[in-house]
């Protein structure tokens, strides 16, 4: 079952209108049931095992089977890594990318927005939603080729182009300047440049594009920074101003734990010798025996203080989050490491043992970003933010089919009852 993105050239456009089959089950509302729940994009299950999954496929396995763009083509299209088509879509969708990313290397009014309220004490991830707010349309102007026929998955495109590009100009204070931004061969390889990455490797571009498809999409419409999005666009706005409203919603509970780990991780790093603060460096046993007891000994600090929180750990609907286990032993695999994630498995095997605590992905994030040689925590929040615009978006054209508050009136009343007080 392919979800209904009503773009005329999107291969999911052919369902849109199609009746259901009689014997189709139908949800609360008398629609088709969908693939996950309550959408067709993506969801969690806890039964038989707790996984995260898109367009029915593991999200587990397509970290590090396929790129971000390939990703978005699975998301969008509905196809498969490793299918022909699949090849193509993802192909376009780079060249695309790129060439939108490429129009805001020489600046923008939305990157000026940005700036200027980073520089004012604006939380970057907050300056960076001004700047979608603010409009894209001078940038993109700029960018060489012609738009897509989809015009929905241009929005997206536009929005993932410009992120990174809108949260280096409120930590940086000004737009980017590094030429290699600009970068045709992926987006992975262009969120080294602006995220301040000192290493840019094979190991480290991997990396980097592992942890943009492992945010990119998994938990259905139960997340914030999903669900915002997803009611945004009832009201009638724009895309892009639907993608500012999914930033807006993040915060200190919600990918904002990244920012957090970065901090506690880079804090523990500064009390060692240099040599663990160089991203860089694959740890010798002496180096990882004191990065090892340090994380110890920070974890039973943390755990031992009143009030205290260990960020990163834990998750408000899997006993343990599936995705950190699967990427630390693909970074592992294909050669990526440092002193950061050498201090987070020590970290990590010390709260188990005193809480039963399992890190989640923000923790893994915080550690990978360190060994990237990432400076600004601010991007533990903007990583994760710029690859869920995906899933943003794709939410937001799915939601956007349906009445302008969800349901008719009449429905409404009907089930109005019915409403999750409770969690909502």
């Amino acid at each position: 079952m392919a979800t209904p993105l009503d773009t005329p050239d999107s291969p999911a456009a052919a369902h849109v209108g199609e009746a259901a089959p009689a014997e189709a089950p139908r949800n609360l509302l008398g629609r088709p049931a969908t693939r996950h729940r309550g959408t067709d994009l993506d969801g969690a299950t806890l039964a038989p095992q707790e996984a995260l999954r898109v367009r029915g496929l593991d999200l587990n396995a397509l970290i590090g089977a396929t790129s971000f763009e390939g990703a978005i083509a699975h998301l969008w299209f509905d196809l498969a890594p490793g299918d022909a088509a699949h090849e193509a879509r993802e192909a376009e969708i780079r060249a695309r990318l790129a060439a939108l990313s490429a129009g805001f290397a020489g600046g923008s009014a939305a990157q000026t927005v940005a700036a200027s309220m980073g520089a004012a004490g604006v939380a970057p991830v907050f300056a960076a939603a001004a700047g979608l707010l603010r409009g894209l349309d001078d940038a993109l102007a700029r960018a060489a080729g012609t738009p897509l026929a989809d015009a929905d998955l241009e929005a997206l495109l536009a929005c993932a182009a410009a992120a990174p590009f809108l949260l280096h100009a409120a930590i940086a204070g000004r737009p980017c300047e590094d030429p290699a931004a600009a970068d045709a061969s992926s987006h992975a390889r262009r969120m080294l440049v602006l995220t301040g990455a000192t290493r840019r490797d094979p190991a480290a571009l991997a990396a980097m594009d592992a942890l943009l498809v492992a945010w990119h999409a998994g938990f259905g419409y139960i997340t914030p920074t999903v669900l915002a999005p997803r009611v945004a666009i009832g009201t009638g706005v724009t895309l892009t101003q639907a993608v500012a409203s999914g930033f807006l919603a993040s915060g200190p509970s919600h990918v904002g734990a990244a920012l957090e780990a970065m901090q506690w991780l880079g804090a523990i790093l500064d009390t060692l010798p240099v040599e663990a603060r160089d991203p860089a460096r694959r740890p010798d046993a002496s180096l990882a025996a004191r990065l090892e007891a340090a994380g110890r000994e920070a974890v039973d600090r943390t755990l031992d203080a009143e009030g205290s929180l260990l960020f990163g750990f834990g998750h408000p609907l899997f006993v343990a989050d599936p995705r950190p286990p699967h990427l630390r032993a693909l970074l592992t695999a294909r050669g990526f490491g440092g002193p950061a994630s050498t201090l987070a498995d020590a970290s990590c095997a010390r709260a188990g043992q005193r809480k039963g605590l399992n890190p989640n992905i923000d923790f893994l994030s915080a550690a990978t970003l360190l060994d990237l040689g990432v400076a600004s925590p601010s991007w533990g929040v903007g990583l994760g933010l710029s690859a869920r615009i995906a899933a943003m978006v794709a939410h937001a054209v799915e939601r956007r089919q349906r009445p302008a508050f969800g349901v008719n009136s009449a429905t409404a009343r009907r089930l109005l009852a019915a409403v999750p007080v409770g969690w909502l």
